[in-house]
C-alpha cells in the first residue's frame, strides 16, 4: 500500500511502499495552490514515473517540499500490482489533515503521513477490452468511451497508454521485435488451447500486443490466454 510522507527533519516528500512486494509501472501528479492574504498562487503540476518501486522502500519524489501552512496539495498515484491498476488519491490542506506518526521502520525521524482520501481498483480486463476494441490500432485509441471514462478518473491513464503502446509497438517492430516472448505464448495458445494460426503481419501484432499487456499489467501467460480467448480471438 503506498503513502504519501513527509519526514519531519527535512521536509522531504516521499513516496513509500511498505509492504513486501515490488509495484511496477508507478505514475505520480502532484499540484497546489498556496494563499498568502489575498494573494492565491498556483503550483504547476508535477509529474514522476518509474518502473518498479521495490517493497520496503520510498523515493523522494522533491528534497525540499512546499509545506508552508498556508499551502494546499492534491497528489495521486497510479501502478500496478499483481491484483490489480490502482489508482490512489491524497490531500494535504495546510498540514490539517496529515496523520503524525512519530517512530516508523523506514525512517529515522518522526514523519507526517498525508492523508488518503481514495483508492480505486482497475482490472486488467478493462485495459485489455481498450486495446482489443482494435487490436490492429497503432496508437492509443483516444475515441474510445472506456478509455475517456479512465481520463476522468484520472489523466495519469493518459500516460500509462501512452507507454502501453509504445511497448506493443517495440515487440512489433522495435527493439525487442525479435523476442522469442511472442513465439512462446503462440505455442502456448497452440498446444494448451487448440488455437490455429496462420502466419501474418496481422498475427505479430497481435502477439506483440499480447505481449506488452502482459508486462506491463503484471499477468501470466495462462491469464493472458484466458483474455485473449474472450476478447482478442
Amino acid at each position: 500500500m503506498l503513502k504519501f510522507v513527509i519526514p519531519k527533519e527535512k521536509y522531504s516528500l516521499c513516496l513509500v511502499n511498505a509492504g513486501k512486494k515490488d509495484v511496477q509501472s508507478v505514475y505520480l501528479k502532484y499540484y497546489g495552490h498556496l494563499i498568502e492574504g489575498s494573494t492565491y498562487h498556483d503550483f504547476m503540476p508535477t509529474y514522476l514515473q518509474t518502473e518498479v518501486l521495490f517493497g520496503e522502500s520510498y523515493a523522494i519524489l522533491e528534497e525540499f517540499n512546499k509545506w508552508n501552512p498556508n499551502t494546499t496539495f492534491y497528489y495521486e498515484v497510479l501502478y500496478v500490482t499483481e491484483e490489480a491498476i490502482k489508482l490512489k488519491k491524497f490531500n494535504r490542506k495546510n498540514l490539517d489533515n496529515v496523520i503524525p506518526i512519530e517512530s516508523h521502520p523506514l525512517f529515522q525521524s518522526a514523519i507526517w503521513e498525508i492523508d488518503e482520501t481514495s483508492c480505486e481498483y482497475i482490472n486488467a480486463e478493462e485495459i485489455i477490452q481498450i486495446v482489443s476494441k482494435d487490436i490492429y490500432a497503432p496508437k492509443v485509441p483516444k475515441n474510445n468511451s472506456n478509455y475517456q471514462y479512465l481520463l476522468k478518473r484520472s489523466e495519469l491513464f493518459e500516460h500509462f497508454f501512452e507507454d502501453l503502446y509504445k511497448e506493443m509497438d517495440s515487440y512489433y517492430r522495435g527493439e525487442n521485435r525479435n523476442s522469442v516472448a511472442k513465439w512462446e505464448f503462440a505455442e502456448l495458445l497452440q498446444s494448451n488451447y487448440g488455437v490455429q494460426f496462420e502466419q501474418s503481419e496481422g498475427l505479430d501484432i497481435i502477439l506483440s500486443s499480447c505481449v506488452a499487456l502482459m508486462r506491463k499489467l503484471q499477468l501470466s501467460k495462462a491469464q493472458m490466454a484466458e483474455y485473449f480467448l474472450e476478447y482478442i480471438i
